[in-house]
C-alpha cells in the first residue's frame, strides 16, 4: 500500500518532534502506524522490540533504581525510531517515485543475488586480467584493452549505484566496503568512486555506517581518499543535525579526533565549504564583466592584428607590448583579470562558468560519472590509434587548477575539434614530451601544502554535480542555504573557536553574504568579549539586512568600546535616521561635525534631523553651510527651498527651487513643492500648471491606461492631503486644497 506523500511528511514530522521532546511513546505509536498503513511487518517487528525495551527501562526507572545508561538508552531509542520511519519513508516511495535515486533504487530490486559484495569480487576479477603482466603482452592501446576497459567502467558503474542505493547497510555491507576503501585490491580512482558512493547514498538517507566507512577513508592517509571521506563525514553529518552514531562510530570519531592531522584538516574542509556560497557570484561576475570586457577588445584586437602579417608577429612580443597592455587596462579588463587571479588564489572556484556549458556530453548523463576520478587511462583514451589522446590525458590529469569532471569536459571537447586541428594540436603534445614527462612526475610527489588544493578540487566536483546535473533538483542538495560545519554538534569542539568563526565571519562579511557572517559574528560573541570591530561588522550585516534597531543595537555597543571611531558614530545616525530618532541622530551628528567642521555630508545630515524636528530656522543654517562646503552638489537644494518655503520666505525658497528646475533633472516632488510655493504667493493659475506637471512626470511620459491614470491621480491625491499641514504652515488656507483638487480633476 502507498500512501500520500503529504500526509506521511506530516506523521514523519511529528514523530521527529516527539523524539525532540523525548515523547517516546507517542513516536514508537505513530511510526508503528506508519509500519502498519505500509504493511511494513519487520519494520513494524523492529519498532515494537526498542518500544519493548523502552518500557523495560521506564519499569525500571519508576522503581527508583539509578541508572547512568538511562539518558544514552533514551537517545539510542529516538535514534532507532528515526531511522525506521526513514525505511518507511522510502518504501512507500520505492514503487512510483520518478526520482533518478527511486528508478535506480527498482533497477537493483530485479538484479536478484546481485550484492556489494558480488560487485567487488567480479571487480576484481577483472582487474587482475587487466594487470601489468596483460598489458605488456597485449599492449594498453589494443582492442582487447580497450574492452577490458569498457568492461571496468560498467561494473564501476554498477558498483557506484549499488552502494548509493542501498540502504541501510547491513553488517556484511559494511566489512565488504571497509576492506574495498582501505585495503589495495582496488584501484584508488575505485576505492574514491566507492567513498562518493557511500557519501551520496548518506545525503539521502542517514546511515551510521556509512560514516563509520568514511572516516576509515580519512584515517587511511591515501592521497585523494583521506579528503573524500572527511568532506563526506562533514557533509552527511551536516545533512542530518541532531542524528545519533552509534557507539562503535562514535569510538571511531575519538580516534579520528587523536590524529595530528584532524584539527587542521576538518578547519580546512570547513573553510572550503564555506567558500562554496560565493561560486555562483564568481560566475556571474566572469559572465557579466570580463567576457563582455574581452569582447568589446575584439575589434580593436583584430584591427592590431591586421597591421601585421600574422606568421611575423612574435608570441612574446605580443605580451610585452606596452600597447597590448594599454589596451587591456584602459578598458579595465586587466583589472577585472587580476581580480579574477587573486579569487583563484584564495581558493574561489573561476573555472565553473568556463565548464558549466561542457557538461551535457554522455559521459554526464550518468551520476556515478561527477564522481569518477580523472584518469587516462579511461576507455575514451585508449584503443587503437589514441595514443597521443591519452598522452594529452596524462597532461591533463596533471593539471593542478582542474577538477575532475572539468577536465573529463576538456578531454570530450577536444574530441569535438575538428581531425586536421586535433592533430596539430597532439603534434605539440609529442614534441614537449620530455617537459609533459616531468610535468607528470611532479605531479606524483605533491607537498602536504596542497591538502587545501585536493580539498578544494575535490569540493568543486560536488558543486558542480549539485548545479549542473541535469535532474539536479531530485537531488538533496547540501549547497542549496550554503555549508558551514560550525552549525554541527559533533563539531562544536573543533570549530566553534572564536578564532575559526572569525574567518569565517570575515569571508562572509568581506563578498557580502551578511545574513551568514552574522550567524558567524554572533557565535564569536558567545565564546568571547567582541572588539568594536566586530559589534560594527554586525551592525552592518543587520543594516544591509534591513534591520536598523538590531543595527543601532551594535553600533552603540562598538561606540560604547571604542568612542572615537567616526565610522560608527555616522552609520548610528543613519539608523536612528532611519528609525525616526532624530534626537539621538542630532547628538551623533554634532559629535561629528565637531572633530570634522568641513564635512558637507555631516552638515545635510543635520539638516535632516532638523527638519524632522520642525526646527526649520536651524536646519536652514546646516544647509547653507553644506551648499558652501560643497558647492557644486545639487543635494542641498531641494531641503533648503522646502525649509525657506515653511519659515514662510517665499523669494528666496523660489530662487533655490528654480535652481532645482535648472540644475537637476526635476522629479515629480518638486513640481508638487513648487506647486505649494505658488499656492503660498497667491498664484493659483501657475500651482494649478505646476500641479498638472506633477500628475504628468508620475506618468514617466508613458501611456497610461484608464486605471492607470485613475491610480496616478489618486497618489496625487494623497500627497495633497498628507501636505495640508505644511501648506497650512507656509500661510495657504487648507481649505483651498479639496477645491485645487477638484478643479485639476475638471481639467484632466
Amino acid at each position: 500500500m502507498i500512501m500520500d506523500k503529504k500526509i506521511f511528511a506530516e506523521s514523519k514530522n511529528k514523530i521527529h518532534r516527539y523524539v525532540a521532546e523525548r515523547r517516546l511513546r507517542d513516536a514508537f505509536s505513530y511510526a508503528r502506524s506508519l509500519a502498519a498503513t505500509l504493511r511494513c511487518a519487520d519494520i513494524d517487528e523492529e519498532i515494537a522490540r526498542a518500544e519493548q525495551s523502552y518500557r523495560y527501562m521506564l519499569e525500571y526507572a519508576a522503581r527508583g533504581a539509578e541508572d547512568p545508561g538511562r539518558d544514552a538508552m533514551v537517545q539510542e531509542l529516538g535514534a532507532t525510531v528515526l531511522e525506521a520511519v526513514d525505511r518507511l519513508e522510502r518504501e512507500n516511495l520505492r514503487a512510483a517515485e520518478p526520482a533518478i535515486y527511486f528508478n535506480t533504487l527498482r533497477y537493483e530490486a530485479t538484479r536478484k543475488g546481485v550484492t556489494i559484495g558480488s560487485l567487488l569480487q567480479a571487480y576484481k576479477a577483472l582487474a587482475a586480467e587487466a594487470s601489468i603482466f596483460n598489458v605488456v603482452t597485449t599492449g594498453v592501446h589494443s582492442p582487447k584493452a580497450k574492452r577490458s576497459a569498457l568492461e571496468r567502467e560498467e561494473l564501476e558503474k554498477q558498483l557506484f549505484n549499488k552502494v548509493w542505493v542501498t540502504h541501510p547497510l547491513s553488517a556484511a555491507d559494511e566489512e565488504e566496503l571497509r576492506n574495498a576503501l582501505t585495503g589495495s585490491a582496488l584501484p584508488p580512482y575505485v576505492r574514491e568512486l566507492l567513498a562518493w558512493a557511500v557519501t551520496m547514498g548518506g545525503l539521502h538517507y542517514f546511515d551510521s555506517r556509512r560514516v563509520g566507512l568514511l572516516l576509515s577513508c580519512y584515517t587511511t592517509e591515501q592521497p585523494r581518499l583521506w579528503s573524500a571521506g572527511i568532506i563526506g563525514v562533514g557533509l552527511m553529518l551536516a545533512a542530518w543535525p541532531g542524528r545519533r552514531l552509534s557507539r562503535a562510530v562514535s569510538a571511531q570519531l575519538a580516534a579520528a579526533r587523536e590524529l595530528p592531522t584532524w584539527l587542521s584538516d576538518l578547519r580546512m574542509v570547513n573553510m572550503e565549504l564555506v567558500k562554496t556560497i560565493d561560486t555562483d557570484r564568481i560566475t556571474r561576475k566572469i559572465q557579466d564583466e570580463v567576457v563582455p570586457g574581452m569582447m568589446k577588445l575584439k575589434p580593436e584586437i583584430d584591427k592590431k592584428l591586421k597591421q601585421n602579417k600574422i606568421e611575423e608577429l612574435d608570441p612574446s612580443e605580443m605580451e610585452e607590448n606596452p600597447e597590448w597592455q594599454a589596451l587591456l587596462e584602459n578598458s579595465g579588463v586587466a583589472d577585472r583579470l587580476k581580480e579574477m587571479t587573486e579569487i583563484q588564489q584564495e581558493g574561489g572556484d573561476v573555472m565553473m562558468g568556463t565548464f558549466s556549458h561542457l557538461k551535457t556530453f554522455p559521459f554526464f548523463a550518468e551520476v556515478a560519472n561527477w564522481f569518477l576520478p580523472f584518469h587516462s587511462d579511461y576507455s575514451a583514451f585508449v584503443g587503437e590509434g589514441s595514443h597521443s589522446m591519452q598522452m594529452v590525458a596524462e597532461v591533463i590529469d596533471a593539471a593542478p587548477f582542474l577538477c575532475d569532471s572539468d577536465k573529463y569536459s576538456f578531454m570530450f571537447s577536444l574530441e569535438q575539434v575538428p581531425a586536421q586541428q586535433r592533430e596539430l594540436m597532439m603534434s605539440q603534445f609529442q614534441a614537449h614530451e620530455s617537459q609533459l614527462a616531468e610535468l607528470r612526475a611532479a605531479s606524483l610527489n605533491l607537498p602536504d601544502a596542497d591538502r587545501r588544493g585536493m580539498v578544494n578540487r575535490q569540493i568543486q566536483n560536488l558543486f558542480r554535480f549539485f548545479r549542473l546535473y541535469r535532474r539536479k533538483g531530485e537531488m538533496p542538495n547540501p549547497f542549496t542555504e550554503g555549508v558551514n560545519l560550525a552549525g554541527v554538534e559533533l563539531f562544536a569542539s573543533e570549530l566553534r573557536d572564536a578564532e575559526v568563526l572569525s574567518l569565517i565571519g570575515e569571508f562572509y562579511f568581506s563578498h557580502g553574504y551578511y545574513a551568514k557572517a552574522l550567524e558567524a559574528f554572533t557565535l564569536v560573541g558567545q565564546l568571547t568579549l567582541p572588539g568594536a570591530d566586530i559589534y560594527q561588522k554586525m551592525g552592518h550585516a543587520r543594516q544591509k539586512l534591513g534591520d536598523y534597531a538590531g543595527a543601532a543595537a551594535d553600533y552603540e555597543r562598538a561606540e560604547m568600546l571604542d568612542s572615537r571611531s567616526d565610522w560608527t558614530l555616522r552609520r548610528l545616525a543613519r539608523c536612528y535616521m532611519a528609525l525616526h530618532r532624530p534626537t539621538e541622530a542630532l547628538e551623533r551628528l554634532k559629535v561629528l561635525e565637531d572633530r570634522h567642521p568641513d564635512h558637507a555630508g555631516t552638515a545635510l545630515n543635520i539638516g535632516r534631523c532638523l527638519v524632522e524636528l520642525g526646527r526649520y530656522d536651524e536646519a536652514v543654517h546646516a544647509y547653507y553651510k553644506a551648499e558652501y562646503l560643497d558647492s557644486r552638489s545639487t543635494k542641498a537644494l531641494r531641503p533648503l527651498a522646502w525649509c525657506l518655503l515653511m519659515l514662510r520666505d517665499l523669494p528666496q525658497s523660489r530662487k533655490y527651487y528654480e535652481r532645482v528646475i535648472a540644475e537637476s533633472d526635476p522629479t515629480p516632488e518638486d513640481y508638487l513643492n513648487l506647486g505649494h510655493l505658488a499656492m503660498a504667493e497667491g498664484n493659483f493659475s501657475e500651482a494649478m500648471n505646476l500641479y498638472s506637471l506633477n500628475i504628468s512626470a508620475r506618468s514617466a511620459g508613458k501611456q497610461l491606461t484608464g486605471t492607470e491614470r485613475a491610480a496616478v491621480v489618486d497618489g496625487f491625491i494623497a500627497d495633497m492631503k498628507a501636505d495640508a499641514p505644511y501648506l497650512r504652515r507656509a500661510g495657504v488656507d487648507p481649505e483651498l486644497v479639496p477645491l485645487i483638487i477638484d478643479s485639476i480633476l475638471y481639467n484632466s
